[in-house]
């Protein structure tokens, strides 16, 4: 009926139609409660960025098809990982976005090295190429510090500390909290 079709096309002006995930879109704005709730609670709230490594490479070596199944299949694992209250989000093409509230920076990074650890440890097995394929993620990670922070913040801060993972060698989680000590000591010498 009516409310099913328009029920479709709010989920699909919410999700993402390859992974399931939501979509940019629709996290930006719920980002940006989850993070002002936090704050309101002085409560803990962490942010991932993670990126698929060497993703182009897949598409240009065995096409978007399977291209395609890999990032389906990250997200199936990334789901799998993850509590109910955490918030999944495809960002970009490759790149992922994770919230999860309640969660201190200790928390967040074990939670990342977990599904850092759960894409490397087991190759993709894609119909498309008919071999497994090693797929490996880059992950930065940010926390708030129940204080004002924006998610606006809290997403560069996560996306500085990925591109130092994936400057730093790839297949590896930084935590945003490392790269500030390392300004700080710089500062301080």
């Amino acid at each position: 009926g009516l409310r099913s079709s328009y029920e479709k096309s709010m989920e699909m002006a919410t999700t993402d139609g390859l992974t399931g995930l939501h979509n940019r879109s629709y996290a930006t704005s719920h980002i940006e409660n989850l993070v002002a709730r936090a704050n309101k609670d002085g409560k803990p709230i962490s942010v991932m960025m993670l990126d698929i490594d060497f993703f182009k490479k897949v598409n240009d070596t065995y096409g978007h098809a399977a291209g395609d199944e890999v990032l389906r299949e990250f997200a199936d694992r990334l789901r799998a990982q993850l509590r109910g209250i955490d918030l999944a989000v495809r960002y970009g093409g490759e790149e992922f976005v994770v919230v999860m509230p309640d969660t201190d920076e200790a928390t967040g990074n074990l939670v990342a090295e977990r599904l850092r650890l759960g894409m490397a440890e087991k190759s993709f097995d894609l119909d498309s190429t008919k071999k497994p394929l090693a797929v490996t993620v880059s992950i930065g990670v940010a926390s708030s510090h129940g204080t004002d922070e924006s998610a606006a913040s809290m997403l560069e801060r996560a996306d500085k500390a990925m591109y130092e993972a994936k400057n730093s060698g790839r297949n590896k989680v930084v935590s945003d909290d490392v790269i500030g000590e390392q300004a700080d000591n710089k500062a301080a010498s």
